[in-house]
């Protein structure tokens, strides 16, 4: 790879800025998630970015570590690598598994599928609030964990890619538990196409408003050879019009020019144009027609019957085999709840109708009922 090509990988100060930010952003929401997994405070922040050669790159601080490869297959596309302690790794699954100490913890298999899910949630938390700021789909792939035992495998990873990564460290925190850091290494192709896709995203006004500068500019030199003649004609008739073309007063006759047009939009607009004093019958009259009527009563809801709820952990969920019994928390006779779209609607008894479960309604829960309820 020639100097120039590898001087094209590396952020300017401006794309670091850039992909801060969104990183910010994604990481906040990815830490929401795994506040509500682990049910206690967590913080991802502060953001540090560089771009490092594949060889200098470097995480003795984190060693031994958690490798997890995340690859963005929609919207954008690139490899995205997590490095945790596996010390911070294991006091998140010991809350996760409410255990009392992480020394118990071992790698197993529930372990690592347990880190996976972690990562899956909070990863696929991070890839939707960028796609939210990008405007388009954004999807990953099932998170992978990488064997770590030798560091040589993340730069492999890497070097395939070119001769340089984006580094992003991050600060942990674990609401009692854990006060740390971890790093997410990215491809500069990915981080680059983050950041044009960012800009696009923010800046197409300013690009819009670019051609219009040299747009007033270009009329405005050729007025300049008969400038002395110009502005004697626009003191003896100042109209609004004229005020705008010559350039030895264009500021102040421009402002006055902008204010009279304006003005004189105004005017008939404020007589007639927007009196509305019939609009509040006419509103009342076009709100909801028939027709309107007929498409909204066909609109399609989604029915769901409740038997009863419980709450289990990862590990009794884990430990489940045939035969075991999820005891819920209702008894036997209890009425069923009539659920629509997530609204509870009805409550009634659960019955056998043509060799099929159905529900006999018993009660319809109004809105106020409903309402009272949930205080």
């Amino acid at each position: 790879m020639t100097e120039t090509e590898t001087n094209t990988e590396k952020l300017t100060s401006m794309e670091i800025d850039v992909i801060g930010e969104v990183m910010n952003i994604s990481m906040g929401t990815a830490a929401t998630a795994m506040s509500t997994i682990l049910n206690t405070k967590v913080n991802i922040t502060t953001p540090k970015i560089e771009t490092i050669g594949v060889d200098e790159f470097e995480f003795t601080q984190l060693e031994p570590v958690i490798g997890v490869l995340i690859n963005y297959v929609e919207g954008i596309e690139g490899a995205n690598v997590l490095l945790l302690k596996e010390a911070d790794m294991k006091k998140i699954l010991s809350q996760l598994f409410d255990m009392e100490s992480s020394d118990d913890i071992e790698f197993d298999e529930i372990s690592k599928s347990a880190i996976g899910e972690i990562m899956n949630q909070m990863m696929g938390a991070a890839a939707g609030a960028l796609a939210s700021f990008l405007g388009r789909v954004v999807n990953i792939s099932p998170p992978v964990l990488l064997d770590t035992t030798n560091n040589k495998s993340i730069k492999e990873l890497f070097s395939l890619k070119g001769e340089n990564l984006v580094s992003i460290n991050f600060h942990l925190s674990i609401d009692g538990l854990v006060e740390s850091e971890f790093i997410s290494a990215m491809e500069p192709a990915l981080a680059r196409e983050i950041v044009e896709m960012s800009m696009g995203a923010s800046g197409i006004d300013d690009e819009e408003e670019v051609p219009v500068v040299p747009e007033e500019v270009p009329p405005q030199p050729s007025p300049v050879q008969p400038e002395p003649v110009r502005p004697e004609v626009q003191y003896e008739a100042p109209s609004p019009p004229r005020q705008q073309a010559p350039p030895s007063t264009r500021v102040v006759k421009n402002e006055q020019a902008e204010v009279n047009s304006y003005v004189s939009q105004q005017q008939p607009v404020q007589v007639t144009a927007y009196e509305y004093k019939p609009l509040g019958e006419e509103q009342k009259g076009e709100t909801i027609t028939g027709n309107n009527l007929d498409l909204l009563m066909s609109v399609p809801i989604q029915i769901t019957v409740e038997l009863g709820k419980t709450r289990k952990k990862i590990k009794d969920i884990a430990d489940l085999t045939l035969g075991n019994i999820i005891e819920l928390d209702r008894q036997a006779g209890d009425q069923v709840d009539v659920i629509a779209n997530g609204r509870l609607i009805a409550k009634g008894d659960v019955v056998v109708v043509d060799d099929n479960y159905s529900v006999k309604i018993t009660e319809i829960i109004k809105v106020k009922e409903e309402m009272n309820q949930k205080k």
